[in-house]
């Protein structure tokens, strides 16, 4: 059973399960089902605010989206890099500019 982005409920069943027994595992996660749903709308409802934000309407407006995105960016891209070295290290390199 999955919770499709939308909000449906997809529930897959073997070849020779009745419906009966389909219903019966559907009842059993009712409380699971709501909560999964709550969770999609959730994430819909903040994705929703984000992009109300845009577009940006001045260069004000732009230069602080931009900061904020290197202040994110800037940490994982010297993280990604200390990795690279150490990697080129235990492969044998001795000569290694970065």
């Amino acid at each position: 059973m999955r919770i499709a982005k939308n909000g449906d409920v997809r529930v897959s069943a073997p070849i020779g399960l009745s419906r009966k027994e389909v219903e019966q595992f559907i009842d059993e996660h009712r409380d699971w089902i709501a909560e999964a749903r709550e969770r999609v709308l959730d994430n819909q409802r903040r994705r929703a605010a984000f992009y109300n934000q845009l577009p940006l309407r001045t260069k004000a407006e732009a230069a602080e989206a931009l900061q904020r995105l290197k202040a994110l960016v800037e940490p994982m891209v010297v993280e990604e890099k200390i990795e690279m070295f150490n990697m080129l290290v235990k492969m044998g390199f001795k000569e290694i500019e970065i």
